[in-house]
């Protein structure tokens, strides 16, 4: 037996108390009814103790002595049939026994036996069953129920109490089964009653050999609810390992969410918590909240399909992008179909951008068409992602971010999904915090990879980006005036530092904005080589991580940026002060023929204030002003300049000279960063 509870020693208590009335009572009614006869029977008792057969999951047996009790309850007194019933228990407790019992658990064997037999005997009393039925083979049944229910109940409340399970559970699941085979040993008890009346009493001989026959539907019965129980394990064993397979499937579709997206596995398992808790408040069906603990990890998993640049964009997402960003709802419910779980995911990962007013996509769902996980994911996604940093902007206070959910009520959202949100929120994200764990696996995405010396189909040569936007030809003429005019300036350049300062009137004629800064590649790292107008004093000798900010995305992904976070260049958690002015941003990575070199970015007051013609005229004095910058680059430490190649040349073609020229002149240079792969 496991440690006794308080509970379990109340009723070991009272069984005893039960057991030792009974036995009094045996004692105040002794009578012998044969000394040869039950000394027989007794052995017999005994002998059957042995024919037992093991219980399955509990700590029990059961033997076909109960026969011999049964015929001592119908032909012996009190006293002897106690006998009996004690000489087969203690058969039983010992005999082929791995482990003997600890003593209070065979001291509580003996006085359910004797409990038992009180109450059998107790059914078995003349003047209980009416005079009109038989008044032999009836009281037999009645005995053997009232024994049935008297022993596996009480060894039922034992082991549910000391195992802490649902007794009504281990009576029926381990004992009730039994009750046939009583009824079996009361119907040859009968049987043999019925002999005695014709034969003697020694016609009880005759039960041998059907105990014996008893005995052996036992063991088979036991032997096929066994071989049942070992599927049932085996099932439920497949059952949990498909049920791992799954999870481990999730886990490796959500390292790949998160090698796309840094910030996505703290997201995914507040998501997750946040999802979970609301499903129970709401009262989600546990399909419906298995498929939704799935959906919380996997919502994002299409923006595999959306590129990187895209996704973390520092910025404003244009039409066409927006449109690319938008297929991840249906790309991740095809990939999640594929899983082939056994509960519907792929419908939440579809719905998670739907809207309570039918707005949303990818199907413009409304109202409670959309699955209630759904409503629930897109709900607590939005929250975590206003309280999460981003690429574009800083984390908002979780209370702000709850206030808006709370305006988009009945319009973006389901109202009692926010309600029950709203109740909740900051005790749930507690609950995030605390169990957000630190040693999750880690991608190695940063690392560097030496092996190879280029891609199969070559590198790519770059692509330039046209503008539609429609033009007088006096406003084209113009353009073209003022570029090849800041071009031929930027030609005669002493030095970048220096001279790009008088280049920035010039280019404000075309470009409306407050402050410019020029950036030079040093290895993974921008660093702002030139900074003028409003706020340049912060970005003097700024910085930026590649992939950081406007200018560190521009770098980074090599392509242009129009209207980005103009604060996110100090990082979302940077130094950006709380008086920074400057808006939005256009930036443009300058390529020499050895790989980036650097990033012109100019910066406005105004929210969105660059068009794509603007983006056009960085574009077109771009390669000049790289060209001057290698020329920086290469300067010798004496301070002169290179020979020049001839202003308003390509550029392969200028870098050929001063190729030719510096192998001539033989000055040293600093070699540029090669572009990296």
């Amino acid at each position: 037996m496991s440690t006794l509870t308080i509970r379990t020693k109340l009723f070991i208590g009272g069984e005893s108390c039960a057991a030792l009335f009974v036995v009094a009572v045996a004692l105040a009614h002794w009578s012998w009814s044969g000394a040869v006869l039950f000394l027989v029977l007794l052995g017999m008792s005994g002998a059957t103790g042995a024919m037992k057969v093991v219980l399955p999951r509990v700590q029990g047996s059961l033997s076909v002595a109960y026969v011999f009790v049964m015929f001592g309850i119908a032909n012996f007194s009190l006293g002897e049939t106690l006998l009996m019933g004690w000489a087969a228990t203690l058969v039983q407790s010992y005999w082929h026994c791995k482990k003997r019992p600890p003593s209070v658990q065979l001291l509580f064997n003996l006085a359910v036996v004797s409990v038992s037999i009180g109450f059998g005997s107790l059914a078995f009393k003349p003047g209980l069953i009416p005079n009109w039925l038989p008044n032999r083979i009836l009281p037999i049944f009645l005995a053997a129920f009232a024994y049935f229910i008297a022993n596996t109940l009480s060894v039922s409340t034992v082991i549910g109490l000391t195992e802490r399970l649902s007794v009504w559970h281990v009576w029926r699941t381990s004992y009730f089964w039994s009750f046939p085979h009583y009824v079996l040993s009361a119907s040859l008890v009968g049987a043999v009653e019925y002999l005695r009346a014709t034969l003697g009493l020694q016609a009880a001989l005759l039960i041998l050999p059907p105990a014996f026959l008893v005995y052996q539907t036992f063991v088979m019965h036991i032997g096929r609810l066994n071989q049942a129980l070992e599927r049932a394990e085996q099932e439920k064993r497949h059952a949990e390992e498909t049920a791992n397979r799954h999870l481990r499937t999730i886990h490796a579709l959500a390292l790949a969410i998160e090698a796309k997206d840094q910030t996505t596995g703290a997201h995914l398992h507040r998501v997750q918590t946040y999802a979970m808790e609301l499903a129970k408040d709401l009262s989600l069906p546990p399909e419906e909240t298995e498929a939704l603990r799935a959906a919380a990890i996997l919502h994002d998993v299409g923006k595999l399909a959306v590129p990187e640049h895209i996704i973390s964009k520092p910025g404003k997402l244009t039409p066409s992008e927006f449109a690319k960003m938008k297929i991840h709802t249906v790309v991740g419910a095809e990939i999640v179909a594929t899983v082939n779980f056994p509960f519907a995911v792929a419908p939440l990962v579809r719905a998670h951008h739907e809207k309570w007013d039918g707005s949303g996509y990818p199907d413009g769902l409304r109202g409670e068409v959309i699955p209630l996980g759904a409503r629930i994911l897109t709900v607590v996604d939005c929250l975590d992602a206003l309280a999460s940093d981003r690429q574009y902007r800083k984390a908002m206070p979780l209370e702000k971010a709850m206030a808006i959910i709370v305006a988009e009520s009945g319009r973006s959202f389901d109202p009692r999904v926010v309600e029950a949100l709203r109740e909740r929120y900051a005790e749930l994200e507690s609950l995030a915090q605390s169990t957000w764990r630190q040693d999750l696996i880690k991608l190695s995405i940063d690392a560097k990879v030496d092996r190879g010396f280029g891609p199969d189909a070559g590198y790519a040569a770059g692509s330039l980006i046209e503008s539609n936007c429609p033009r007088t030809s006096e406003e084209v003429a113009r353009e073209i005036s003022a570029l090849n005019s800041i071009r031929s300036q930027i030609g005669r350049f002493e030095s970048i530092g220096s001279d790009l300062s008088a280049l920035e009137e010039r280019l404000r004629e075309l470009i409306p904005f407050d402050c410019i800064a020029l950036y030079g590649r040093r290895g993974e790292m921008l660093e702002c080589i030139f900074a003028k107008g409003e706020e340049a004093a912060l970005f003097r000798g700024l910085s930026v991580e590649s992939g950081v900010g406007v200018s560190g995305w521009t770098m980074a992904n090599r392509t242009p940026l129009l209207n980005g976070n103009a604060a996110t260049e100090f990082g979302v958690a940077g130094k950006a002060q709380s008086k920074f002015s400057l808006s939005s941003a256009l930036s443009m990575q300058l390529e020499s023929e050895f790989g980036p070199i650097g990033v012109l970015t100019v910066y406005s007051r105004q929210p969105d204030a660059f068009r794509t013609d603007h983006l056009r005229v960085l574009l077109a004095i771009s390669s000049t002003l790289a060209y001057q910058m290698s020329l920086d680059s290469s300067r010798p430490a004496n301070g002169t300049r290179p020979a020049q190649a001839v202003p308003g040349a390509p550029v392969g073609e200028q870098l050929r000279q001063l190729s030719q020229a510096m192998q001539a002149d033989s000055v040293p240079s600093t070699p540029l960063v090669p572009q990296r792969v």
